[in-house]
């Protein structure tokens, strides 16, 4: 659009590098030695590498040696998932765990989670998919009834990707503790273990450890809205995805509590505590640190500035598109379980990617869920657990906006979509 400034509201796809991490990726590309070699220049390269992870540790109260760096979001989600249970899995049928295992998650993750808890159910686990609420939450006391005496897994996002829900993370870290404690405090001891789906015969009564129980939350979405703390959010594993907080792509990191036991997923080397193969990218890796640092930095502040532009914009957009329906929580009523910077909404008659289409042409970056899910031909899965009317599955439009967005860009977005439906939308 001539003589206006492209305007960027599509924040949870992926984020501009911010002043700081983009000087530190030019800095570091001059560091080109392998962090596993003995000479200098691999030395500096080391030397860079452990000061970013020590800077990512920091961000989110760890220990340096609980951060392994990955390539994305997605690898840190299948290094929890398939690094935590595929070794159980492989001990199913045996005298140690001589019964099918068991895994939670909700039904409004990730592909990135879903995916991968599929792909190991084909394998023997048994998966429950919990469903949500309509405005996207997990009901903790549900999670708790879930939970059998076999569940050694539960993966349950911090922040949803396409609505904003910020899940009760705490709460439901509280009812697996209890779940922990009754294990521990019960004498270990099998009773009554079914066959195994391998054929292994029935066992009597032995004294076994109790099984562990492992909590992993998808941060992705997070660091620029909520405080990370891992030692108050009560998580055995989180990911982290750079291209999320002002970053750069190619990089995340997974968080592993001291003495949760992972496996590698990929092969092939030593590196990152044994646990990821392949030789380390130190200027990513540096350039995320800082991104994470800055984000973690003054994040209430920040949260709180843009979640009044949020407001503004969904008031603005109520205003001129009084039918809009906003998909998740209701930030008049619950706006602790949203997100600052994301709006999700629903306008009858239009479909949401030509609505994405003809903003761009208008100079406005939308979406209409998770990038990794564009060319799906069906509703978004999120927009269909919450319950969204058929006929509205296809018209989502989510706006996720950067920290520096102002109530000139609301406004802006939001006479912009009026004048799309006006246009566009058929009457249903």
């Amino acid at each position: 659009m001539i003589g206006k400034k492209r305007l960027y509201a599509d924040a949870a796809a992926a984020t501009p590098l911010s002043p700081r991490a983009r000087g530190e990726l030019v800095r570091l590309l001059a560091v080109y030695g392998n962090p596993g070699a003995l000479h200098s220049e691999g030395v500096e390269a080391r030397r860079e590498l452990e000061a970013a992870r020590k800077t990512i540790a920091e961000a989110v109260r760890a220990h340096p040696d609980e951060i392994v760096f990955t390539a994305s979001g997605t690898e840190g989600n299948n290094l929890a998932i398939a690094g935590v249970l595929r070794p159980l899995l492989q001990r199913c049928g045996t005298s140690d765990i001589p019964h099918r295992l068991h895994a939670i998650t909700c039904a409004v993750e990730h592909q990135s989670v879903l995916e991968p808890l599929r792909a190991l159910q084909r394998e023997g686990l048994e998966l429950t998919e919990l469903e949500v609420d309509s405005e996207g939450l997990v009901d903790p006391k549900k999670l708790a009834r879930a939970i059998t005496d076999r569940t050694v897994f539960v993966s349950v996002q911090l922040v949803n990707s396409e609505v904003g829900t910020i899940e009760p993370v705490r709460e439901i870290v509280k009812e697996i503790r209890r779940t922990r404690q009754s294990r521990n405090s019960s004498a270990p001891t099998l009773r009554g273990a079914s066959p195994s789906p391998i054929g292994a015969s029935r066992v009597s009564a032995l004294p076994l450890k109790p099984l562990p129980l492992h909590f992993h939350t998808d941060a992705s979405q997070a660091p620029l809205w909520l405080p990370l703390a891992v030692e108050k959010l009560g998580v055995d594993l989180m990911t982290l995805d750079g291209q999320k907080v002002l970053g750069p792509k190619g990089v995340g990191a997974l968080y592993i509590k001291r003495g949760t036991k992972v496996e590698p997923i990929l092969h092939g080397g030593k590196q990152e505590f044994g646990l990821r193969g392949g030789t380390e990218n130190a200027p990513l890796a540096g350039a995320f640190a800082v991104a994470l640092q800055d984000a973690q930095k003054g994040v209430e502040a920040r949260a709180e500035k843009v979640s009044t532009i949020r407001d503004f914009l969904i008031a603005e957009i109520k205003k001129l598109l009084p039918d809009a329906i906003i998909n998740g929580p209701d930030v008049k009523v619950t706006p602790c379980h949203r997100v600052a910077n994301n709006i999700s909404v629903s306008i009858s008659g239009l479909d949401g990617e030509m609505a994405t289409i003809a903003m761009d042409a208008r100079g406005i970056a939308v979406s209409t869920r998770s990038a990794c899910n564009i060319g799906d031909e069906e509703p978004s899965h999120v927009i269909k657990a919450l319950g969204v009317p058929k006929h509205l599955g296809k018209t989502a439009i989510r706006i996720t906006l950067l920290p520096d967005a102002t109530k000139k860009d609301a406004q802006r977005i939001a006479k912009t979509l009026f004048e799309i439906a006006k246009k566009y939308r058929v009457v249903v």
